[in-house]
C-alpha cells in the first residue's frame, strides 16, 4: 500500500483532482486498508453507502476526514465499477427534478429545463438493477436513504402539480412515481386524478386496487393509504380487515406490523369511532396468533 494521501483541501478540490493511490493510501492512513481489486469485489455485494458505512466501523478519521468513507466510495465507485450507476445518481436526478418543477408550481414558464430533467431521471430509471432481488432492493434502499427528506416532496408533487392546474405533468409524474415503485402501480394515477377534481373516480379505482386478492399486499397497503388521503376510512377498514385474516393465516410479521399502523391510523381520525372495541380486538387477535 502506498504513502501518498489527499489533503485537507479535498472538500473543496473534490475528489476527482486526486489519483486513486492517493484515496486508497487515506483510506490505508485512516484505518481501513484496501486494494483495488478489494474494492472491486466490495462492489459486487453493496452499494457505496453501505461499503462505507462498513468502513466506519474501523474509521480514525476525524475533522475534515470524519466523512471521508462516504465520499471516498462514491469516487471508487465511478472509477472502478463505471458500468454501473450509483443509488445518488439517481437520486440527484430526482432532486434535480424535483427543483425545476418547484417553478412550475410557481406558474413560472418553461424553457426546456423540465423536460431535460425528466428525460435525465428516465434515462437512469432504466439503469436500476433489477435482478438478483437482493441487490435491486439494496439500490432502493440505498436510494431512498439518501433522499431523505426529499421524500416528501417527492411523494406529493404529482397531486401538487395536479391542483395547480399542470395536469400534462401531474401524469408524468406519477407514470415516473410508479414505474420508481412499483408497489404504487396505479395508487399515484388515482391520487392525481383525485387532486384534479375527480375524487369518486379516484376511490373506484383504488377500492379495486385494495381489494384485488391477486396483487401483493404492499400494493394493497399503497392503496388503503390512498383511501385515508381520500377521506374514505370505511373503505380502508374494509380492506384492512381483509390483510389482517391474510396476516393472520400466514403468520407474516411484516404485514401485521403495517396492517396494526392502518388500524392505528383509524383510531387516531376518531377516537370515539362505534368499532372501536371491534378494531382492538382484532389487533389483540392477531397479536396472539403471531406469538402462537
Amino acid at each position: 500500500m502506498g504513502t501518498e494521501r489527499v489533503d485537507k483541501a479535498w472538500h473543496s478540490k473534490g475528489l476527482e483532482a486526486y489519483g486513486s493511490d492517493a484515496l486508497f493510501g487515506t483510506l490505508a492512513h485512516y484505518g481501513v486498508p484496501v486494494t483495488p481489486e478489494e474494492f472491486v469485489a466490495l462492489t459486487r455485494e453493496d452499494f457505496p453507502l453501505a461499503i462505507a458505512q462498513k468502513w466506519h466501523a474501523h474509521w480514525k478519521g476525524t475533522g475534515q476526514f470524519s466523512r471521508f468513507p462516504g465520499a471516498v466510495a462514491e469516487e471508487l465507485w465511478r472509477r472502478f465499477n463505471s458500468d454501473e450507476m450509483a443509488p445518488t445518481d439517481l437520486t440527484l436526478a430526482l432532486i434535480n427534478l424535483l427543483t425545476s418543477l418547484d417553478t412550475a408550481l410557481d406558474k413560472k414558464a418553461d424553457d426546456g429545463t423540465w423536460d431535460t430533467r425528466f428525460k435525465v431521471v428516465d434515462g437512469y430509471l432504466a439503469r436500476v438493477p433489477k435482478e438478483p432481488l437482493e441487490r435491486h432492493e439494496k439500490f432502493m434502499a440505498e436510494m431512498v436513504a439518501a433522499l431523505g427528506e426529499w421524500l416528501e416532496p417527492l411523494d406529493s408533487m404529482a397531486e401538487a402539480l395536479a391542483k395547480e392546474g399542470q395536469l400534462a405533468l401531474a401524469d408524468r409524474f406519477a407514470a415516473l412515481e410508479e414505474t420508481l415503485f412499483p408497489v404504487r402501480k396505479g395508487t399515484a394515477t388515482a391520487l392525481v386524478k383525485a387532486a384534479k377534481g375527480d375524487v369518486e373516480g379516484a376511490v373506484k379505482d383504488l377500492v379495486v386496487i385494495a381489494g384485488d386478492a391477486t396483487r401483493d399486499e404492499f400494493d394493497r397497503l399503497s392503496a388503503i393509504d390512498a383511501l385515508f388521503d381520500c377521506d374514505r376510512p370505511d373503505e380502508a377498514k374494509r380492506f384492512t380487515l381483509e390483510l389482517i385474516e391474510r396476516a393472520e393465516k400466514t403468520k407474516d410479521v411484516d404485514l401485521a406490523s403495517e396492517v396494526v399502523d392502518r388500524m392505528s391510523r383509524l383510531l387516531k381520525l376518531d377516537p370515539k369511532r362505534a368499532d372501536r372495541a371491534e378494531l382492538r380486538a382484532r389487533v389483540e387477535q392477531l397479536s396472539r396468533v403471531l406469538e402462537s
